[in-house]
């Protein structure tokens, strides 16, 4: 089976999810004319289920190429006229753009050794949010430098925590996310030694999966037990 040449230019033109091994980028043509909702999002700075939203809402045109919805870009030029809540970014930013004035939010919290959810809260719900200039870009939130410095200088809660600290913050997270944990794991959590750990194991007080040295608890059912057996002990 042969295709013709000049039909598969035009289709390539016209679709952004396949690429060809060697050779331009495809979608040239889709580009100039529309936009996907990411990238949309990306001009706004937001995410990009907030304008799926506001699409949804107001029941504005798109159309759909692969099974993705896209925006032509002379209804969003038209939107975007008509309403003063949203600002451009100036232009399309890329990563290598923010990167040298902003910092992923993942990397913020892992400075002050928090949690991303944590840092979140802080940036969207704290009496420090104004601090903060946030922008949106595939969907991930930045924070730039300026604005987290700001931030560590208004207050004395949250500092850069020191590495070994941050090593310490990691592997907590770590545990906490784990399904199933080794001995010196449940230990830590319990403030006991390895040798009770196994103690209590050989009485079957929680679950455990593996054989031998490999021995893995069941994080979940272990907490509970333990907060059982310290309510008990009190």
């Amino acid at each position: 089976m042969r295709v013709d040449l000049e039909s598969f230019e035009k289709w390539y033109v016209n679709q952004v999810k396949h690429k060809k091994v060697n050779g331009e980028d495809p979608g040239a043509e889709l580009t100039k004319k529309s936009y996907s909702f990411r990238d949309a999002a990306n001009l706004l700075g937001i995410h990009s289920s907030n304008l799926y939203e506001i699409w949804r809402e107001e029941k504005l045109e798109t159309f759909t190429v692969d099974f993705t919805k896209r925006i032509p870009i002379e209804v969003f030029e038209k939107w975007y006229e008509n309403q003063i809540m949203y600002q451009k970014v100036g232009k399309m930013p890329t990563i290598t753009d923010l990167q040298a004035d902003f910092i992923p939010l993942h990397e913020a919290a892992a400075l002050l050794g928090i949690t991303k959810e944590k840092m979140s809260v802080i940036t969207r719900a704290s009496r420090f949010k104004d601090c903060f200039e946030i922008q949106v870009f595939e969907d991930k939130k930045w924070i730039s430098k300026k604005s987290f410095q700001h931030f560590l200088n208004a207050q004395s809660v949250y500092q850069v925590v020191k590495k070994s600290e941050q090593v310490k913050q990691d592997n907590q997270e770590s545990m906490e996310t784990k399904e199933y944990i080794s001995r010196s794991e449940a230990a830590a959590l319990a403030g006991v030694t390895s040798g009770t750990i196994t103690k209590w194991m050989q009485m079957e007080r929680f679950s455990c999966v593996g054989a031998g040295k490999v021995l893995r608890i069941n994080r979940k059912e272990f907490l509970q037990w333990l907060k059982e057996y310290q309510e008990g002990a009190g």
